[in-house]
């Protein structure tokens, strides 16, 4: 499962890992790993992901899941 996120400073990926945590990727980097997907959405959302560009970046995002793409994965 994976959930993506397009916006025009950034684009994130919250991926599943085999154990079960799931992983936030910038821009095609792995930043920070989060136990549900809903708070990796948020921590994008306050601009906590660990990816200096996007934390200092002015776009929006939203501030759970309802914005984001979700495909098998």
């Amino acid at each position: 499962m994976i959930y993506r996120l397009r916006t025009p400073a950034a684009s994130f990926e919250l991926r599943r890992e085999p154990q079960g945590m799931w992983d936030l990727w910038v821009d095609g980097t792995p930043t920070l790993t989060f136990a549900t997907p809903e708070e990796g959405a948020a921590a994008v959302a306050a601009r906590e992901t660990g990816a200096a560009g996007w934390d200092n970046a002015s776009a929006p995002a939203p501030a759970d899941l309802s914005g984001w793409e979700r495909a098998d994965g």
